[in-house]
This record gives structure tokens, C-alpha cells and sequence, in this order.
């Protein structure tokens, strides 16, 4: 996969639950199981975190950010940005 970016906006379902991000499987070609990856938010980061397939059928993956990620990156619930991922 190497490195890939694309557009994205920062969703919650609630507001005691974490952010996510939904990453498109045309994002991560060939992939169907869980794989750590550095991230960038914008020009913020990198963050390590684990992208996971969505499940329930579904072929979208998705990672969770934590509130202090969102802040570093200056960013919040609703906000667009760029997202870049590298696999480790």
C-alpha cells in the first residue's frame, strides 16, 4: 500500500464515544484485516494507530483518533482535513 492521502471529515456518534475516521477500501487496496499505520491530520502527527475493517458486511475500515490527537491537529468533530496513512 505504501503511502496514500485523501480528503476526510472526522465523525462521533456520540458525544462520550470517540472520533473516527471511515477510510474507503479504494484507500487501502487488497487489504481485509486490521493493520497498524502511521497517520497524519493535515500536516499533524504522525499518529500510530490501528485501522480496522468496519465489519457487518461492510468493506470500509476506520480508525478512532483520541482528544488529544484531535487537538495537536487543531481539528474536531464535523471538521474536513487531509488524512495521509502509511502502513508500518
Amino acid at each position: 500500500m505504501g503511502t496514500v492521502s485523501f480528503p476526510a471529515r472526522i465523525l462521533r456518534k456520540r458525544d462520550f464515544l470517540p472520533r473516527y475516521i471511515v477510510v474507503r477500501p479504494e484507500h487501502v487496496p487488497g487489504r481485509s484485516a486490521a493493520f497498524a499505520a502511521q497517520v497524519m491530520l493535515n500536516q499533524a502527527g504522525p499518529f500510530a494507530r490501528n485501522i480496522r475493517p468496519w465489519g457487518k458486511g461492510s468493506d470500509l475500515f476506520f480508525f478512532n483518533l483520541t482528544e488529544v490527537q484531535c487537538r495537536r491537529a487543531g481539528l474536531d468533530t464535523n471538521d474536513q482535513y487531509l488524512v495521509t496513512l502509511t502502513a508500518d
